[in-house]
């Protein structure tokens, strides 16, 4: 068959023999086959010239971000163009733009509604990102609805200034940022922008945003046309609500939108709204949370009244337009999200303001995060595809359990307190990697493998005085275990009843000094025992916390999962019966007795781990007569930890009353003149020493006070160390609960 070229492509010609009739005498006639075959090369030859274009695209973007990078260098020569064999996606109208100019126009042409002035904006659905027409907006009373086709997607209602807008909350103790990935990058130019809009976010943010070998329905969705010409994002504690300060940049675009009304900034606020949507949404994938949602694509939470200030500003076409966005939130549930308060000015002049204006992360149509029969896109330090991510543990922490299918069964747990993680800050676990272990079995030997990002300036180091508390590195150990033990199938049972996680023994060793902040700590846990009881359950641990692959803390724990029943029959450590400190029985003269109020004293926590108030000293007391120290303090119902641990089930952790044991002999050593020769003394956790715990109570709010004792029976003084070796218990009103073995406080300083 003889063949014409067309564009490098052979077009077959039409076979011999007689003309079907109708057809004209010029066209051609193909055979089924060779259409075939001419539609595939066809296709073949457009993804090729697509491939090329994506290719261009991405190595012009690398050569605007080596020049951006490097300013004053001389030029650097555009890189040679390769094919890439990757698809080009389509990037989306802007809906937000669409359906906002739509409604701007539409109140302009009426001669009615709120602008400029304030109104209430309401999305109701999310548009189309492909929308059939123009949106349709109709005048309802007072509002405005905005609908795409047949659904009404937005509401503009007038807002009544004698209802104040309600304000974020300020937080007294604010919430560490927990982005799912760190870069250095904090300020975005048009280069930087474009390639996140295209997807190519580990190239500008670094390797710790990439996602390759997902496949493309797993990869985030395209982004609208930008508008931003700059993106900064600021000091992550920053701004009125300590969540975060973003700056950007966009210019007002030229064309019909700015036809020489004179209420040109009644046109202007729909661009103010959608470039102020593109900087929250730059914000949640510099933050890393579009890592945990295949397919992860930024809209509008529904239901949520964004309030939009306009002012009667000037803002001609191409005016520079600078924004100003106050974080007011930033969280996981239900679904990734950020919410912020937001200022644009245009020559210093305010033009528009935007109060709870929020943006939420969706997973793409064709995924389902919460399957529980298929494995997360989030990946591992070390590139595996993990069990469960961060958001699967923050449903852990404080979600709704009950609409999570637990694997393998329809079971649905309906009882409200049930084993969970801590919450916030106090959650010192990210992600589940791996595990040998089947749903309800409790092999003995099955292990298992978490991940924990620990942050680059950890609040539990700040308020330590510098160093790693024991606090931390029981948690980061114990709360992996409880998880597990949830995995395995403690999450499952007793599923109409409450059921309530403690731990109740433990042992701990340091083995090395790590400097952990900034990298994530590697969790392993393996299961030694399961014992059934009536009501309740015994799982017992190993466990090892890694870092760079090597071991530093090791030991083993005991968690008890109790219905109420069971919990309730905890008598304390001595059968129930008043066993009082040492103090009250073996009083000494007033004389040798040193009492203090550390809220007004030096001591060596604060912010959360201010853990001491009254404290009282007896040189040359105690059970070995080397020392002794009683700290005395209320329980506030307000007390950090019991908004933290756990949701549903507020509970003091044993690790507090650890940490405050730990403190009181540095306390002593303080305030006795131990440390009189050192400069800035640092409590430090003596390494190869094994630290014992025994839990047999707990703290709740409604108890009135916490006490806490330890006898030490050795110190050690050098030139720049003093190590106190001790023993301890904790009393819960006139219950000894806790009991604690080989406290070993090595605290170290500076030669004067």
């Amino acid at each position: 068959m003889d063949e014409l070229a067309f564009e490098g492509i052979a077009l077959p010609q039409p076979a011999a023999g007689p003309v079907p009739v109708g057809t004209p005498a010029s066209a051609p006639v193909a055979t089924p086959a060779a259409v075939v075959s001419l539609t595939v090369r066809l296709g073949e030859r457009l993804q090729r010239t697509h491939a090329g274009v994506l290719a261009a695209h991405q190595a012009v973007v690398a050569w605007q971000l080596a020049r951006a990078a490097a300013p004053g260098t001389p030029p650097v020569p555009a890189p040679a163009l390769a094919a890439v064999p990757v698809p080009v996606r389509a990037r989306p109208v802007d809906t937000v733009a669409t359906v906002l100019y739509a409604a701007a126009r539409a109140i302009r042409a009426a001669g009615t509604g709120p602008y400029p002035g304030s109104a209430v904006l309401t999305w109701l659905d999310e548009p189309r990102q492909q929308p059939d027409a123009t949106p349709r907006v109709e005048h309802d009373g007072e509002a405005w609805r905005i609908a795409d086709g047949e659904r009404d997607v937005a509401i503009l209602a007038p807002y009544d200034p004698r209802n104040p807008w309600p304000e974020p909350p300020v937080w007294r103790v604010p919430p560490e940022p927990r982005p799912l990935a760190r870069t250095a990058e904090t300020r975005l130019t048009a280069p930087g922008l474009e390639a996140l809009g295209a997807g190519d976010i580990a190239r500008v943010l670094g390797s710790a945003f990439d996602q390759s070998g997902q496949p493309p329905v797993a990869l985030p969705a395209p982004w609208p046309a930008r508008l931003l010409e700059t993106a900064t994002l600021l000091d992550p504690r920053g701004g009125r609500y300590t969540q975060g300060l973003l700056h950007a940049t966009t210019r007002l675009p030229h064309g019909d939108d700015h036809d020489g009304h004179d209420d040109r900034a009644a046109l202007a606020w729909p661009h103010c709204v959608a470039a102020a949507l593109e900087l929250l949404r730059v914000h949640a994938f510099h933050q890393g949370l579009h890592l945990c949602l295949p397919g992860a694509r930024a809209t509008m939470p529904d239901r949520r009244p964004v309030l939009v200030e306009v002012l009667d500003t000037p803002a001609p076409p191409g005016a520079e337009l600078r924004l100003e966005a106050e974080l007011t939130a930033t969280g996981m549930l239900p679904r990734p999200y950020a919410t912020a308060d937001c200022r644009i000015t245009v020559d210093g002049r305010p033009l528009v303001r935007l109060r709870d204006l929020g943006v939420v992360l969706k997973e793409g149509p064709e995924e389902d995060v919460l399957d529980p029969d298929r494995l997360s896109r989030r990946t591992s330090v070390t590139g595996k595809r993990v069990l469960a991510d961060e958001l699967h543990t923050a449903i852990f922490a404080e979600g709704d359990l009950g609409t999570v299918p637990l694997p393998g069964t329809t079971t649905r747990v309906t009882g409200r307190v049930r084993p969970r993680l801590p919450r916030g800050d106090f959650r010192m676990l990210d992600r589940v990697v791996e595990s040998d272990g089947a749903w309800g079995r409790y092999r003995p030997g099955t292990q298992g493998l978490a991940e924990y990002d620990v942050p680059p300036d950890p609040w539990y180091v700040q308020e330590n005085g510098g160093t790693m508390p024991q606090l931390a590195l029981m948690e980061t150990a114990l709360q992996a275990a409880g998880l597990f033990s949830g995995m395995l199938g403690v999450a499952g049972e007793y599923p109409d009843r409450h059921l309530s996680c403690r731990n109740l023994d433990g042992r701990a060793r340091l083995l090395r000094h790590v400097d952990t902040p900034g990298t994530t700590v590697e969790q392993h846990i393996t299961l030694r025992s399961h014992s059934a009881l009536p009501g309740g359950f015994l799982h017992r641990y190993d466990f090892q916390l890694r870092a760079g692959g090597e071991p530093f803390y090791v030991g083993e724990a005991v968690h008890g999962f109790f219905t109420p029943e069971l919990l309730a029959e905890q008598q304390g450590l001595d059968g129930g019966t008043y066993r009082p400190p040492w103090l009250e029985r073996h009083p000494p003269a007033p004389a040798d007795i040193l009492r203090f109020d550390l809220r007004r004293a030096p001591q060596p926590g604060r912010g959360r781990l201010a853990l001491l108030e009254d404290v009282t000293l007896v040189p040359g007391g105690g059970d070995h007569g080397a020392g002794y120290v009683l700290c005395d303090k209320p329980v506030r119902r307000d007390d950090w930890f019991f908004h933290h641990h756990f949701f549903q089930d507020p509970v003091m952790p044993g690790s507090a009353g650890v940490q405050m044991l730990y403190q009181a002999v540095h306390a002593y050593a303080l305030h006795t003149g131990l440390l009189d020769h050192l400069v800035r003394p640092r409590l430090y956790i003596a390494l190869g020493e094994e630290l014992h715990w025994s839990y047999r109570g707990q703290i709740l709010r409604e108890h009135r006070r916490v006490r806490g004792e330890a006898h030490i029976h050795q110190v050690r003084r050098e030139d720049r160390q003093v190590l106190l070796r001790a023993d301890g218990s904790v009393w819960r009103d006139d219950l000894r609960i806790y009991q604690v073995d080989n406290i070993v406080a090595d605290i170290r300083g500076e030669a004067p």
